[in-house]
């Protein structure tokens, strides 16, 4: 059936696309359209949410790249023109890098969020939790994960409240550095296949708790954010609750996918939770 969709693919724009990676568990073809007289760039999706959400949040943050979308059988596919990206993975992060980020993430909450439809809950954070636990399969995580819970429980209805009030928008959903680009001498975020809606807060979980620890640093990143945008801490109930559902996230990647993607944050995180500190020490 691969063989079968990427010789389609190659006939419907008159390209000459051959397979070039597979990232968590999505397949990734590139070459070039004589149709289009361009490179492209394709995304095959397995998940049709995440394949919505990637078409949507392309449409709205980067118009000018959109090709369209075409779903084969079960394959759902994104086509977009392809970009000669830079990786800044390997850059050092200092103060003035993160204020950058900072703007950037603002920039996309504040251009997409009004524009993009993305996958949105109206369940409470207890509830998402109760639904994400009774997903988990790995008994060690279910163990871990419930043990921790009874530490927050009596906290779940406060963070309930602030979180029903809290400001939304469309979040990146995998916010990091390996989703920065640099591209026509400015940054850019790459794949959105995660963005759905929820409070600016939690795009930063990850990228603060793994790659942005120095407070002073941390305070940058938000300068620059608040730059652009309002932003206002969530109280520590409602934080730690956030963290202990990206915990449950994680775990939940690493049960569907063969790499290793987060390696052990899930258990640094829930560790982080028990030990009553808010992610955010700035």
């Amino acid at each position: 059936m691969e063989n079968v969709l990427i010789e389609f693919l190659n006939d419907y724009y008159n390209a000459e696309l051959k397979k070039i990676h597979d990232v968590a568990g999505n397949q990734h073809l590139a070459g070039y359209s004589y149709y289009y007289e361009t490179n492209l760039f394709v995304k095959i999706f397995k998940n049709k949410e995440m394949f919505y959400a990637e078409q949507h949040v392309d449409q709205a943050y980067c118009p000018d790249i959109f090709i369209g979308t075409v779903i084969f059988d079960e394959n759902y596919v994104v086509v977009l023109k392809d970009r000669q990206l830079k990786e800044i993975e390997g850059d050092e992060l200092n103060e003035q890098r993160v204020y950058i980020y900072g703007r950037l993430l603002a920039e996309f909450h504040n251009n997409v969020s009004d524009k993009a439809i993305v996958p949105e809950t109206k369940d409470t954070l207890a509830q998402q939790i109760k639904f994400k636990l009774a997903a988990l399969k790995d008994e060690t995580h279910r163990k871990k994960a419930s043990d921790v819970l009874k530490s927050i429980e009596k906290d779940l209805p406060a963070a309930d409240r602030e979180y029903s009030k809290i400001k939304k928008v469309v979040l990146h959903g995998d916010f990091s550095i390996r989703n920065i680009m640099y591209y026509q001498s400015q940054y850019i975020l790459i794949d959105f296949e995660r963005a759905h809606v929820g409070c600016q807060y939690e795009d930063f979980i990850k990228f603060f708790f793994s790659e942005v620890k120095d407070k002073k640093m941390r305070q940058s990143f938000i300068a620059g954010y608040q730059s652009l945008a309002e932003f206002e801490i969530p109280q520590k109930p409602c934080q730690q609750t956030l963290l202990f559902l990206t915990a449950l996230d994680i775990y939940l990647f690493h049960e569907t996918h063969r790499e290793d993607k987060f390696k052990d944050m899930a258990e640094q995180m829930l560790d982080t939770v028990l030990d009553g500190v808010p992610v955010l020490e700035i």
